[in-house]
């Protein structure tokens, strides 16, 4: 909801108040306020006149004219290039050192040889988005009217002079989504009056029920009130009017519309205005659609309804779909005279259905949705009639025509002082709840300290004891409830799967990946990628009511979500990423939900060592791969091998740079690189991930960690280079040495690997570091000799390993 200040000061005090200091109490209470923002920054911007427009003598699509800014100015030559300004017009001008938003600085200039002094300017240039902008100026500068007085402030005569609080609403607060709602939330909270116009209609004798008929043959609509307005003229809207609109996030139109949005943000009810003449029968019949049915709504669309839909009939065929969108052929016009005004109640739940069905949200079925006062039905009508009178000039017949089985229950709730105070803590006196009471425009009596708190009918949230205590802490204040530590003997603590959760954070963020979360909502093609376990692939679990086809399925991978990521950074210029996320899958079978926690990431461009040095290394499977070792062993999981990926089960990931990853014999999940052709599809360049079941993991067994102690005495370091085989990996010559070793070896490391001059061909020079430790004693070459001896005499007799020289 977007409330203009201006508008709210109509309705409750704000001169003492700012609008951020209005906004921090507004959330401070409950409704969080999402932004605060001026309709317009513009600055040095006046109305001017127009004298005389000529034809630029250099360029075909530019305008120079004579400007009449007025005061000490005068009359200014102006460039222009708007294809609607013509001589006799009131416009908006920028003078020199105007500065428009984006920060946009107005100066003299020349175009194409003619001098400018400043700049005609439309209402997109004055800050107001595009699509609020009237048709009639939306490819122009905006001219005003006849009656704008030249040289004043432009904002000041556009009512651009204003800020804007966007609420953002939680569905129970449907009392907000009205100028009158929030005036009522804001004098409650600053302990201040409201003040409401009373609303009067000038009636002439004709009578409305000679005009209409009004009948209803479903229990969806329990009130529907009409009324006649003849001889309306259809014109702009004054621009008070059109201001509170465009502040609103509504575009005006004419007229007619745009005071049936107005009442409708004024005061919560959608009201609806049918062309008068062009209801053939001068009949109006609610009752609910017959499958196969047909009409055209308002947006140019024909729209084929089913049995269940609300709709406005003449009698005979649909002239409107109730609550949601109204029908072209009763669509108000031009050359429409007449009009026939509707308000009315109609069931929630089929406006929602009916709007979801057919992808129309509207601010209309917003409203009805979440539910509306019952009693401003008959008020919102009356005062559109009221404007009608006013600004078109219409004539309002006698009377409304209604079908009324509309039956009000009063909601009343008793509540004490004492049950107030047990359940937030407090200790307020019944003074200042009765005055809790008031602040909230909550009628009530008293007796014996039992309050009978009489709910208004546009607070539909509140129907139970809970509701009102709720209001209480809001109104009292959140911060003047002290804060207490819940009295209880439980102590809090990780569970153990949380603490695997957070040490896989942990590891990961400090191995540099930033962690990302992504929707868990997806398209069918995306779910079925990049499976780590394909051959346990279930069946997709599709939403019963999804937003889009995008989001209509629940995933059962993180990576292609996470290859977005990396897509949308790689769009803007971003090629290094490295990104880890840990989040929930979900799949379906024999007809159970399943879900299941996976960590997963991907990494692309270049890591990025050492600034100082600039050194840089190219992302590959190596490098994922240590990642996963790492997050492995940190989990204490020290059985992981890896295996080739099968290119039939594996479709998505690269057939020689892919791996599963098993451990303790249990396939956990997969890394390695996506497979070149989804990487063009996803427009990505190289790029690696890997993903692992964290479910999986926390069933496995794993090592303990545990604490050594730092060794007290010095050990020794053995560098060897062995000149084998070509064909022999350097992991099995570390596997031979830690078993030919004793429990005098701590640590085996390859520091090096060459093949070429003064190696023979067929051979290769591996180098290895080999570090011994005695933690009992200090170790002597006496002592080591023997083991390193036989770690050399094992090479030698396993793989044919020669010491180079």
């Amino acid at each position: 909801m977007l409330v203009s200040v201006n508008w709210l000061s109509q309705y409750v005090d704000l001169s003492d108040i700012n609008p951020k200091e209005l906004a921090e109490k507004i959330t401070r209470t409950g409704i969080e306020v999402e932004s605060v923002n001026v309709l317009s920054t513009a600055t040095n911007v006046v109305i001017g006149y127009v004298e005389e427009r000529v034809q630029h003598p250099n360029a075909d699509k530019l305008s120079v004219c004579q400007v009449n800014v007025g005061g000490e100015d005068g009359v200014v030559q102006i460039v222009c290039g708007a294809k609607n300004i013509a001589a006799g017009q009131k416009i908006i001008v920028a003078k020199p050192g105007a500065v428009l938003p984006g920060n946009f600085k107005i100066k003299k200039s020349k175009l194409r040889g003619e001098a400018s002094n400043g700049m005609c300017c439309s209402l997109k240039e004055l800050g107001i988005e595009q699509k609020l902008v009237p048709h009639a100026y939306a490819d122009g500068i905006f001219v005003c009217a006849d009656d704008a007085p030249i040289g004043m402030d432009a904002l000041e005569y556009l009512k651009f002079h204003d800020t804007i609080i966007e609420l953002g609403l939680t569905p129970n607060r449907m009392d907000c989504l009205s100028m009158y709602g929030v005036a009522y939330e804001v004098a409650a909270i600053l302990s201040r009056d409201v003040h409401f116009d009373a609303v009067n209609v000038q009636e002439v004798k004709e009578s409305a029920t000679e005009l209409i008929k009004v009948s209803s043959m479903t229990n969806k609509a329990p009130r529907y009130l009409a009324r006649v307005v003849k001889n309306v003229e259809i014109k702009e809207s004054p621009q008070w009017l059109q201001a509170r609109l465009i502040a609103a996030g509504m575009r005006p139109k004419n007229n007619v519309v745009d005071v049936t949005n107005y009442v409708m943000l004024e005061m919560g009810q959608p009201l609806h205005a049918f062309d008068y003449d062009t209801i053939s029968s001068k009949e109006i019949v609610v009752r609910e659609a017959v499958s196969g049915e047909t009409m055209t709504t308002l947006d140019g669309t024909d729209r084929e309804l089913v049995a269940g839909d609300l709709v406005i009939t003449d009698g005979v065929k649909p002239i409107a779909i109730a609550g949601v969108m109204g029908g072209l052929e009763t669509e108000v016009t031009d050359q429409t005279t007449n009009v026939l005004l509707e308000s009315a109640l109609f069931d929630r739940l089929s406006v929602r259905q009916t709007s979801t069905r057919l992808g129309l949200r509207s601010e209309s079925s917003a409203r009805f949705e979440k539910g509306i006062d019952p009693n401003r039905t008959e008020l919102a009508l009356n005062r559109a009639a009221e404007l009608l009178a006013q600004l078109a000039n219409g004539e309002v017949c006698q009377g409304i025509v209604a079908c009324d089985e509309w039956v009000m229950t009063p909601v009343v709730i008793e509540i004490t002082a004492d049950k107030i105070n047990s359940v937030l803590g407090t200790t307020m006196t019944t003074d200042e709840v009765a005055t809790i009471w008031e602040r909230l425009g909550f009628a009530y009596t008293v007796d014996q300290e039992v309050y009978k708190v009489n709910v208004p009918s546009r607070r539909l949230d509140i129907t139970i004891v809970e509701d009102l205590i709720e209001e209480a802490g809001r109104i009292y204040g959140y911060d003047n409830i002290p804060m207490t530590l819940p009295a209880t003997d439980m102590k809090g603590g990780y569970s153990p799967l949380q603490l695997l959760r957070h040490q896989a954070h942990q590891t990961l963020m400090a191995c540099g990946l930033t962690q990302v979360i992504t929707y868990s909502l997806t398209g069918v093609k995306k779910a079925e990628q990049c499976l780590s376990l394909p051959k346990t692939k279930k069946e997709l679990v599709k939403l019963a009511m999804p937003m889009s086809e995008e989001r209509a399925y629940l995933r059962q991978s993180t990576i292609p979500q996470l290859l977005e990521v990396v897509a949308y950074n790689n769009a803007r210029t971003i090629e290094n990423v490295a990104i880890y996320e840990i989040g929930k899958v979900y799949a379906k079978e024999n007809d159970r939900y399943l879900e299941e926690t996976k960590i997963s990431g991907a990494m692309t461009g270049h890591l990025e060592t050492n600034k100082w040095q600039s050194k840089v290394e190219k992302v590959d499977f190596y490098m994922v791969k240590g990642y996963v070792d790492t997050l492995l062993e940190e989990m204490g999981h020290l059985n992981v091998t890896y295996v080739p990926v099968v290119p039939e089960e594996y479709k998505d990931f690269h057939p020689g740079r892919s791996a599963m990853v098993y451990v303790n014999e249990v396939l956990v999940g997969v890394v390695g690189q996506i497979h070149p052709e989804l990487q063009r599809t996803l427009d990505l360049n190289e790029t690696y991930v890997f993903e692992l079941s964290l479910d999986l993991l926390f069933t496995l067994d794993s090592s303990r960690q545990s604490y050594k102690p730092v060794p007290k005495h010095p050990g020794m370091t053995r560098d060897i280079a062995l000149v084998v085989n070509r064909d022999v990996l350097a992991g099995d010559l570390v596997q031979t040495i830690k078993r030919a070793a004793n429990k005098l070896l701590q640590n085996v490391e390859v520091f090096d690997v060459y093949e070429g001059k003064g190696v023979e061909d067929g051979k290769k020079s591996v180098a290895i570091s080999l570090y011994y430790l005695d933690n009992e004693k200090t170790l002597t070459d006496e002592d080591l000799q023997p083991v390193h001896q036989k770690v050399l005499n094992a090479l030698t007799d396993e793989h044919s390993a020669v010491l180079r020289g």
